[in-house]
C-alpha cells in the first residue's frame, strides 16, 4: 500500500489517504434498518437494491409536491474548462477532479473540507460529541458478533480475538458469555433538499446509496462500510449510523452516504446502475444544477434545477454552467484570455507549472486574468539519517543524533528562496508536518529561521569545527584530550531521478550548505527503487545522509509519520517492518506520547487539540526532518467571476459552484 501511496503522490506531483494497510477481513454486511417512524405520506410497497444478499433499505415513498411557484431564473452564465472528459457522473463510479468538479453542480454537499477542517452544507449541521449527537456507549458483546479487534481490524469474536474493552484494557477473548466495548451512535439531519423531479430527497435515499455502495459490485473503498453496524432511517431526515462494537473513528460526524433517488433507481440492479445513464449521464440533481446537454467529446451544460432548496435566497446565480474539455494549458489559457472561457480548473495546471507560472505573471499583471495559488497537502521535506541502518551507520559519523546539528542544517537552509524561485513566492514555508495556518497548529510552536551565523554557532557547540581551514567541518574523535582522527562533514542527498523539483531542491540545498561548512554530494536513482521496501531499499532501508521526498499531511495532522513504533526495519529486531513509514530512524518518548495520544483522541475534545499540539511544538524544535513547502494547486478565472474561492484541503475547486457568479 505505501507503493500505491507513492504512486498517488508521484501523479499529482508530476503535481495528492493516510497510509492504510492492506488486510484479508471476515466481512460480515452491516445491517440496515428502514425508518423507525415512518414518513407522513401515501406508502406503497418499495423495491429494493440487492446486489449480493447483503443489507437492503427499505424504502418508503413520498408524495410528489406540486411544482414551484415559478422564479425568474437567472440568465447569466460560465464556460468551464476541465482537463478531461468525466467518464462517467456516477457516485461510485468515475471519482476524477473533472467528474467531481461536475457533481458540485449536481448533488448538494453533504459536507465540506475547508481550512483544514469539516463544515456541514447539505446537513443541518456536524454532529459533535460536544453536542449529543454522536455517542459513544457501552455495550456488551458475545462470541459471533462482529467486533474491531485490536489490531482495527473488523472479525467475528472468538476465542484468541484480542480486543480493547469499555475500560481500554487489552483482552484476549476466552469465551467469557459476554464482554464490554464502546460503541458509538452518530446522528445526521439532512436540510429540506429536493430532487430535480421535485420529490423531497429523504433519509431513506441515504440509505438506498448506502446499501448500493455497500454491495461488492459497486467500485469504491469499503473500509467505513465494514466498520459500520447499522444505518437506519429514525425520521424523514434523520439518519442514524452506529459503528461496530470497538470502533471509535476520528471523523465519526462524515459518516453519511449521499443521497440516491430511490423512487428513481431501485428497479435497477447494482450492475445496471454502473452502466445506466440514469445515473451516470442524466442523473437527478438535488444540488442547484442539472444536466440539460452532454455532447460527447465536447461539452457537459447545467442548467438550474427548479426545486433548488435555496431559490428563495437567490442561489444559484447562474443560469447555466457549461463544461468543456480541454487538454492543454497553454491553449486552454489562450482560450481564456479570448474570452471563449470564464474558468480553468486546477486540473489544467498539474503539470509543468514552472513554465505556465510565469505568463499567469505577466498576465495578472496586466489585469487580464485572476490567478488563484493554493497549497495542497503534498510537502516536501528533507529527512536526516538519524538511526541508520546498522550496516550503513558504520560507515560514517553519527551525524544527526545532536538536535543542535538538525537545528543548525535548517537554519542554514534558505528555505523561503526556494519558495521563492521554486514556488513563486505563492505557498509558505512549512515549520512542521502541518502549514502555520492549520488550526491544530500552535501559536508557540519552535520555528527554525533562516540564520547562517546562529547556525554556525550551534555547529561550533556540537563540536563540528573545520580544523585544517579547508571550509569544511570535521567530525573529531579524540583520546585523552588529544585529536586522533577526524571526518570531514561531508554527506550525501538524494532523491528519484524522476522529479525535476526535488532535484532543483537539492541544489540549492547543497549551495547553502557551503556557507555552514558542509560539503553535500548530490544524487538521484529510479523511483522504483527509491521508495522500494526492504533492507536494500536507499530510503525506507535506512540507507542515506539525507533524503528528499514528499509525504501527504491532512486536516488530522499525521504525527504517525514519525512515531518510534514506525521507524522501518525487521519486526524481529523490534522495528516497525519494512512497508512502514519512519526512514529517519528518529525516536523520542515525549513525541510518541503526545501522538499516541492524539491518534486515540476524538475530534471535539480536548486531548484531541492538546495532544496533537505537544506532538508540533516537539517536531518543530527537534526536527528530524527539515520541512520545506507544499506543493501548489492553480486555477484560473477571467476578472469578471466572483466568489470564486478554491481551498486547500477541498479537493474540487468548484465545491461552491452555487455562489459562483459573473459581473453584469
Amino acid at each position: 500500500m505505501k507503493q500505491a501511496y507513492f504512486s498517488f503522490i508521484l501523479m499529482l506531483s508530476l503535481f495528492l489517504p493516510a497510509l492504510i494497510a492492506c488486510r484479508q477481513e471476515d466481512t460480515v454486511a452491516p445491517t440496515v434498518a428502514p425508518t423507525a417512524d415512518p414518513v407522513q405520506a401515501e406508502q406503497e410497497p418499495a423495491n429494493t437494491v440487492s446486489g449480493d444478499g447483503d443489507a437492503v433499505a427499505t424504502a418508503v415513498a413520498t408524495n410528489t409536491p406540486a411544482p414551484p411557484t415559478p422564479t425568474p431564473l437567472p440568465a447569466k452564465r460560465v464556460s468551464v474548462m476541465i482537463s478531461a472528459e468525466p467518464e462517467s457522473l456516477y457516485i461510485y463510479g468515475d471519482n476524477s477532479l473533472a467528474a467531481t468538479a461536475v457533481r458540485h453542480g449536481i448533488y448538494e454537499n453533504l459536507f465540506t473540507s475547508l481550512g483544514f477542517d469539516y463544515q456541514a452544507q447539505g446537513l443541518e449541521k456536524l454532529p459533535s460529541l460536544a453536542d449529543g449527537d454522536a455517542v459513544i456507549n457501552t455495550v456488551s458483546v458475545s462470541a459471533g458478533d462482529i467486533v474491531l479487534n485490536a489490531s482495527g481490524d473488523p472479525v467475528r469474536l472468538a476465542p484468541g480475538v484480542q480486543i480493547i474493552t469499555a475500560d481500554g484494557e487489552f483482552l484476549t477473548f476466552s469465551n467469557e458469555e459476554s464482554v464490554e466495548m464502546q460503541q458509538m451512535v452518530v446522528d445526521f439531519t439532512l436540510k429540506p433538499l429536493v430532487w430535480s423531479d421535485g420529490v423531497p430527497v429523504t433519509a431513506v435515499d441515504s440509505l438506498f446509496s448506502f446499501n448500493v455502495a455497500a454491495d461488492s459490485l459497486t467500485p469504491g473503498d469499503k473500509t467505513k462500510i465494514k466498520r459500520t453496524a447499522s444505518y437506519e432511517a429514525v425520521g424523514d431526515l434523520s439518519i442514524r449510523w452506529t459503528g461496530v462494537p470497538g470502533f471509535l473513528d476520528g471523523t465519526y460526524f462524515l459518516n453519511v452516504w449521499q443521497p440516491l433517488p430511490e423512487h428513481q433507481l431501485s428497479r435497477f440492479s447494482v450492475a445496471e446502475l454502473l452502466e445506466a445513464e440514469e445515473v451516470t449521464k442524466r442523473p437527478l440533481s438535488s444540488g442547484p444544477f442539472v444536466v440539460s446537454e452532454w455532447e460527447s467529446g465536447e461539452h457537459i451544460t447545467l442548467t438550474v434545477n427548479p426545486y433548488y432548496y435555496r431559490l428563495d435566497e437567490g442561489l444559484p446565480r447562474l443560469g447555466a454552467v457549461t463544461f468543456q474539455f480541454g487538454m492543454d494549458a497553454d491553449q486552454n489559457l489562450d482560450a481564456l484570455l479570448a474570452g471563449q472561457v470564464d474558468i480553468l480548473t486546477e486540473s489544467n495546471f498539474r503539470e509543468n507549472q514552472d513554465e505556465i507560472v510565469p505568463q499567469l505573471l505577466e498576465n495578472e499583471a496586466d489585469g487580464a486574468i485572476a490567478a488563484y495559488y493554493q497549497p495542497i497537502t503534498v510537502f516536501e521535506h528533507i529527512d536526516f539519517g538519524i538511526n541508520s541502518a546498522e550496516e550503513y551507520a558504520e560507515t560514517r559519523p553519527d551525524w544527526f543524533e545532536d538536535v543542535r546539528v538538525r537545528q543548525a542544517m535548517t537554519g542554514c537552509t534558505d528555505r523561503q528562496r526556494m519558495v521563492d524561485e521554486l514556488m513563486y513566492g505563492k505557498v509558505g514555508v512549512l515549520h512542521a508536518y502541518v502549514p502555520d495556518l492549520h488550526p491544530l497548529y500552535p501559536d508557540d510552536a519552535f520555528m527554525q529561521t533562516f540564520d547562517p551565523e546562529a547556525a554556525n554557532v550551534l555547529l561550533d557547540e556540537a563540536g563540528l569545527v573545520d580544523t585544517d581551514g579547508d571550509g569544511i567541518r570535521e567530525w573529531i574523535e579524540t583520546e585523552q584530550g588529544q585529536i586522533v582522527a577526524t571526518t570531514p562533514f561531508s554527506i550525501t542527498l538524494g532523491t528519484d531521478s524522476e522529479n525535476a523539483l526535488r532535484q532543483r531542491i537539492n541544489e540549492m540545498f547543497a549551495v547553502d550548505m557551503q556557507a555552514c561548512g558542509i560539503h553535500v554530494e548530490l544524487y538521484d536513482i529510479p523511483v522504483i527503487d527509491w521508495y522500494a521496501d526492504g533492507p536494500f531499499s536507499p530510503l525506507f532501508g535506512r540507507r542515506f545522509d539525507l533524503a528528499t521526498f514528499a509525504w501527504l499531511t491532512n486536516v488530522r495532522p499525521p504525527c504517525n509519520l514519525y512515531l518510534s513504533r514506525n521507524v522501518t526495519g525487521p519486526e524481529e529486531q523490534g522495528f516497525g517492518g519494512w512497508g512502514n513509514v519512519n526512514a529517519t530512524g528518529w525516536s523520542d518518548e515525549a513525541y510518541d506520547t503526545a501522538c499516541e495520544l492524539a491518534l486515540k483522541a476524538l475530534p471535539g475534545t480536548p486531548d484531541y487539540v492538546t495532544s496533537h499540539q505537544d506532538a508540533i511544538r516537539i517536531f518543530s524544535e527537534q526536527l528530524p526532518v527539515i520541512p520545506l513547502f507544499p506543493q501548489m494547486k492553480i486555477a484560473v478565472t477571467r476578472p469578471t467571476v466572483l466568489n470564486f474561492k478554491p481551498d486547500a484541503t477541498q479537493p474540487s475547486a468548484l465545491w461552491n459552484l452555487f455562489e459562483i457568479d459573473v459581473e453584469e
